[in-house]
């Protein structure tokens, strides 16, 4: 799929970005302050419930936002007809995943190296996105089926694990799987900050450079480079960063308020062109509107003005965004297919939302955490990995 047939329900998205970590409530990052002193501060946990909130955005708006009859059987217009007017704007939820993962990657790289940078992502990523896969194949092979269906193969699942499918020119097994691969090309050029090492002038060059290339790119002709640097979500990934920069920097400052005007324009460019890869017909203003809603959250959290929310479902609402995201469609559609209308409308939406949440939670902590444990075995130097497993 193409970067620009982002969301239209047949074939949509899913943030997701690689989301932020959901490690102990308890840990603890440094937040450098204006005097240069530094103090151990909580984990940001009001991002753990941020990026469920998008999360169940992109899962209504796949649900509800269709004109036709898939998944319903009828059209969603008719079942709800006011939740399907407010679930159209559910493809926000990627704008905003996008947002929250330069911030959260950019905090997650900082003073690390290349291998434990992407060591970092791939104990991240992959161990869901495997158990997904394998999830949606089944599904495709042995549930119910929707119209017009694609065949899953054993080679097309193979090639969906690599998450390299989109530019080996093999369709994903979920139509979701579109966001990772946007997520891996932001990783790869933020590899040369990190690799050079990252400090809030190299960040700060990065997002300018960025930026600038972005706009370049679709006028070079060179297809790679139109690629690599994503120029209709680049804007997003900068925000991020440039929210991170005042994170630490503990105030807003002119250069940090420069990229993230310069973000917001570009940003605001792209949009007609995303909103028309969706085909929908929503308003441009109220799009608008949101996106800049969340450019002054983001501020709001940059600035550690919502330090104090630290409610205690927060982390576990960080841990099943992700697995969230990833299987909504692959399973959540085949259900409400097949037994909508047995069972209704509504206790249909309400118990595929809750059955979704449930598999998330079950993969949380059946599959990610063990497989996250066994890769990091099998990640480490060699001449650590007797102190890790006597430990």
């Amino acid at each position: 799929m193409s970067d620009r047939s982002v969301l239209a329900v047949e074939r949509v998205p899913a943030p997701a970005e690689a989301p932020q970590e959901a490690p102990d409530p308890a840990r603890r990052r440094r937040v450098v302050l204006r005097g240069g002193g530094s103090v151990r501060a909580p984990r940001i946990a009001v991002l753990d419930g941020l990026r469920l909130l998008a999360a169940l955005a992109v899962v209504l708006f796949h649900y509800l936002a269709g004109t036709g009859t898939i998944p319903w059987q009828r059209t969603s217009v008719e079942l709800f007809p006011t939740l399907h007017r407010v679930a159209g704007f559910g493809w926000l939820g990627v704008v905003f995943f996008f947002m929250i993962s330069g911030f959260v990657i950019c905090m997650s790289a900082w003073g690390k190296s290349l291998q434990q940078f992407w060591q970092g992502r791939i104990l991240r990523l992959f161990p869901l996105y495997w158990a997904a896969v394998v999830l949606a194949s089944a599904a495709a092979r042995l549930g119910p089926h929707t119209p017009g269906e694609q065949r899953v193969t054993v080679g097309r699942m193979l090639t969906n694990l690599t998450m390299l499918q989109e530019p080996l020119g093999v369709n994903g097994i979920d139509n979701v799987y579109w966001t990772l691969w946007v997520e891996l090309r932001f990783y790869l050029i933020f590899s040369l900050v990190v690799l050079l090492g990252t400090s809030h002038r190299r960040v700060a060059n990065f997002c300018w450079l960025w930026a600038l290339g972005s706009v370049l790119a679709p006028a070079s002709g060179i297809k790679l480079l139109d690629q690599l640097l994503v120029p209709a979500w680049a804007p997003f990934f900068i925000a991020g960063m440039a929210f991170y920069l005042i994170r630490r920097a503990g105030r807003i400052e002119g250069e940090t308020l420069g990229i993230l005007a310069l973000s917001w324009l570009l940003m605001q460019h792209w949009l007609p062109a995303i909103m028309e890869g969706e085909g929908h017909g929503i308003n441009w203003k109220v799009c608008l509107t949101a996106i800049t809603v969340m450019y002054l959250l983001m501020g709001l959290i940059a600035l550690g003005k919502l330090d104090r929310i630290q409610w205690r479902w927060l982390p576990v609402a960080g841990a099943i965004s992700y697995p969230l995201y990833l299987v909504h469609q692959s399973l959540g559609v085949r259900v409400i297919w097949r037994w909508n209308e047995q069972w209704g409308a509504w206790p249909t939406l309400l118990g595929v939302l809750a059955g979704m949440a449930l598999i998330a939670w079950l993969l949380h902590r059946l599959v990610e955490r063990p497989l996250t444990r066994l890769l990091r075995r099998l990640m480490a130097p060699h001449a650590e990995r007797p102190q890790k497993l006597a430990a």
